[in-house]
């Protein structure tokens, strides 16, 4: 669960994950962009190597996508307070 948010933005990620992904995918999928974006090297991933594991090797594009469905799923406050978390992240690009 993302930390930060609000009873109801944690209802509403709960049922995204229940209904239209997997429990915990929000939280793993900012953990792997947090890692993404620190990892020196991410300048360089090329969709033809690399693993495929979303810990390991992810998919720049497949997250996203999934953090903006994330975004898009929260009420306004918590979105705007996830989006905040992302654009911190996105700095480091």
């Amino acid at each position: 669960m993302l930390s930060g948010l609000s009873p109801r933005g944690r209802a509403s990620l709960a049922q995204l994950e229940r209904t239209r992904l997997w429990p915990g995918a929000a939280a793993e999928a900012l953990h792997a962009w947090h890692l993404f974006i620190r990892d020196p090297m991410h300048r360089l991933w090329n969709p033809d190597h690399g693993c495929g594991i979303r810990e390991c090797c992810p998919d720049p594009e497949e997250l996203r996508h999934l953090l903006e469905l994330v975004a898009h799923a929260l009420p306004r406050q918590d979105a705007r307070f996830f989006r905040q978390q992302l654009a911190a992240l996105n700095d480091e690009w």
